[in-house]
């Protein structure tokens, strides 16, 4: 199974204030952070006020590899191999406690949205295609290693214009673009006290991921 932990966010000032404030584009013909659900948006999910960094703002960005690695733990590198060139990459926490699969002791179910703005639509339908054989994707290839989990692209629902999903043990993984956006929804429990009680494998939390993942790429 694998565990990802809370985003580490802008570890010094140089990388703050690349990473830290808002980034308008003109590529995707909005601003990036139009793609982000405020919090309410989907119901039943907030803003996570357990992220500190990300907990009062609507994405944190980042427009290089150095400030994207300080966004997310590890593996900016497989977003920035040549050819590709992210115009922006953003990150956002979510909480949902109201989901009936969630833990009993209240501290929820989280979502750990990513998007990227490419520069064009074909670059981003070759990231989501060149990703499955970067070393975090690999392992849920055909030829994947990691116990029975694969890959599927599910006939329903679609997300955006093409989309994958991955049932990692604890973790509801979703890939997808549209346009000139690419985006990955990971849903996990938390691990408070009785995180014991969560329900791995569970169909309705396969269904939550979707239900996020596709409003995110309405607004794409």
């Amino acid at each position: 199974m694998i565990r990802f932990d809370s985003t580490i966010l802008c570890a010094t000032l140089g990388v703050a204030l690349l990473a830290c404030g808002s980034n308008s584009s003109s590529s995707g013909g909005k601003d990036i952070l139009d793609v982000f659900p405020r919090g309410g948006e989907v119901a039943g999910w907030s803003i996570d006020p357990n992220s500190a960094k990300t907990k009062d703002v609507v994405a944190k960005t980042g427009t290089d590899q150095a400030a994207t690695e300080a966004l997310i733990d590890g593996a900016s590198a497989d977003f920035f191999k040549s050819p590709f060139t992210p115009v922006v990459f953003g990150v956002q926490n979510y909480l949902n406690t109201t989901l009936a699969s969630a833990p009993d002791d209240g501290t929820g179910v989280r979502v750990k949205l990513y998007v990227l703005e490419m520069p064009t639509a074909a670059q981003a339908s070759s990231l989501y295609a060149s990703l499955m054989s970067a070393s975090l994707y690999a392992p849920y290839s055909e030829a994947g290693l990691i116990g029975e989990a694969r890959w599927t692209d599910p006939s329903s629902p679609v997300v955006g214009d093409h989309s994958r999903v991955v049932d990692a043990g604890d973790t509801w993984w979703i890939n997808f673009y549209k346009g000139v956006y690419y985006g990955e929804v990971w849903l996990t429990p938390s691990y408070g006290p009785k995180s014991t009680d969560y329900a791995q494998h569970d169909a309705t939390l396969r269904a939550a991921a979707f239900e996020f993942a596709t409003a995110v790429a309405k607004k794409m």
